[in-house]
């Protein structure tokens, strides 16, 4: 029997949706990395550590995860090949050790076929504007969502073809295969959804339903690991530099929706006593999609200005009338950004975002029940701003505030990193402030998460 009520169903997307089945990596990734020089391997160790300022029943005060890394690269006659790995893992909570890599490809010598390349593996392009500034939604590139406050793109994994001249450059990409973004590490244990991650918010395990108290049991329901991997995908890209600074984009392409969208059926099976059944039911949809772009880079380099727009028509999404799924439809994605140089270590950027959905039309033959659905894109109107200062060669900060204009919630982060001089030491701290009075749309989806942040890393 179909449960009349849904709200259940609801609570449960709004703590699924867009968290990863295959966990991922951390948060002071806004600064410069460090890679090796020539043919000489860098690895790392480290920690990084949170302090909330609030208590919550779903998590402790405090949260430390280690973390190890090794950064490589070669230069052969013929190939070239650049990569590195890192593993996370909770200190404070289960442990659970998870790879990820933000490069790893090999690729023809420069020069070797004149102003083309050919790469195969995982390698990083910047795809467009809008991902760099609103990494929330990984329109094109995928992320690493360990922290979810602070997502980290990643590079896609296929095989690469690239044609550069001073003015003109194009981009393809293909692969057989669709990894899906790596975020939140969550099972199923005794009947509930759980996560090692502090930012995981735990589902009911009793709702009153018809005015009596019931209780909720959850599953998974995994496809088979061919029908997740098994989605072959591409993407073009060509961009053009005029002599005045202008420039223009246009990407087309058949992706995946990176973040596993997340579907739940709610029941009350024969023989459960009454106890309410909701299966988590994973999904891996694919879409179209086209970008175009076009600005502006002051051949002083102070300052540049830019303007996107994106058209997504998803497909290979099911939605049964028995189920409550997000919200995927046909969608547009327009923003405009500007970086400006003000002094001579502090840069300013800005951007705004406003993304219009396609009216969703409810396929669920469920009378009476009225359930807000979220929508894939966490975010659809915002503004950002913030800066980056460069102390010296060795210490640097940025600052940011991200404002959602729907649920008027805001986020303010601060960072700042110093690398001990002649030492292979890196130190840092930064705090994460949330001004919210609502649980909706990104940034209130994380009400009572302040918290100050810490990280030690050494290198060898």
């Amino acid at each position: 029997m179909v449960l009349e009520n849904m709200k259940l169903a609801r609570i449960a997307l709004l703590g699924c949706i867009g968290l990863g089945m295959i966990p991922s990596s951390n948060a002071s990734t806004s600064f410069t990395e460090v890679t090796p020089e020539n043919d000489k391997s860098l690895g790392t160790v480290g920690l990084d550590s949170s302090s909330f300022f609030f208590k919550s029943d779903s998590r402790g005060t405090s949260a430390t995860t280690f973390n190890a890394s090794i950064h490589d690269k070669f230069e052969g006659r013929i190939i070239k090949g650049s990569g590195d790995l890192f593993v996370n893992t909770f200190v404070t909570n289960s442990p659970q050790a998870v790879p990820e890599s933000h490069e790893a490809y090999l690729s023809t010598q420069d020069g070797l076929l004149g102003n083309q390349h050919i790469a195969i593996g995982r390698k990083y392009y910047e795809w467009s504007k809008v991902d760099e500034q609103w990494n929330m939604m990984s329109l094109w590139s995928p992320r690493n969502t360990w922290d979810e406050l602070h997502p980290e793109s990643i590079g896609m994994t296929g095989v690469f073809y690239s044609y550069e001249t001073p003015r003109f450059k194009f981009l393809a990409f293909g692969s057989p295969i669709a990894i899906p973004e790596q975020g939140t590490p969550i099972s199923q244990q005794n009947g509930n959804i759980v996560s090692p991650n502090p930012f995981w918010k735990p589902l009911p395990t009793q709702l009153i339903v018809n005015n009596v108290n019931t209780q909720v049991n959850y599953s998974l329901s995994m496809p088979p690991m061919q029908d997740i991997l098994l989605r072959p995908n591409f993407a073009l890209r060509a961009r053009y530099d005029f002599d005045s600074g202008a420039w223009f984009s246009l990407n087309s392409g058949v992706l995946p929706i990176h973040m596993v969208q997340l579907s739940a059926q709610p029941f009350v099976a024969a023989g459960s006593g009454s106890q309410m059944q909701v299966n988590i039911i994973p999904q891996f949809p694919m879409r179209n999609i086209n970008t175009a772009e076009v600005g502006f880079d002051n051949p002083s380099k102070d300052w540049n200005i830019w303007l996107s727009a994106s058209y997504e028509q998803p497909f290979n999404f099911e939605n049964q009338p028995t189920w409550l799924s997000p919200l995927i439809t046909p969608t547009s994605v327009f923003s405009a950004g500007t970086r400006v140089q003000l002094t001579s270590n502090f840069w300013f950027e800005g951007s705004a975002l406003f993304i219009h959905e396609q009216p969703y039309t409810n396929p669920g033959a469920l009378p009476g029940v009225n359930v807000e659905l979220p929508s894939r894109f966490p975010l659809t109107q915002g503004i950002k701003v913030g800066g980056k200062w460069v102390f010296n060669d060795d210490t640097q900060s940025n600052i940011s505030w991200v404002q959602d204009l729907i649920e008027q919630n805001h986020l303010i982060t601060i960072d700042i990193q110093h690398k001990v001089h002649n030492m292979p030491i890196t130190v840092g701290g930064g705090a994460d402030v949330i001004l919210t009075s609502t649980t909706q749309g990104w940034v209130g989806q994380y009400y009572g998460d302040d918290r100050l942040r810490g990280w030690l890393k050494y290198a060898f």
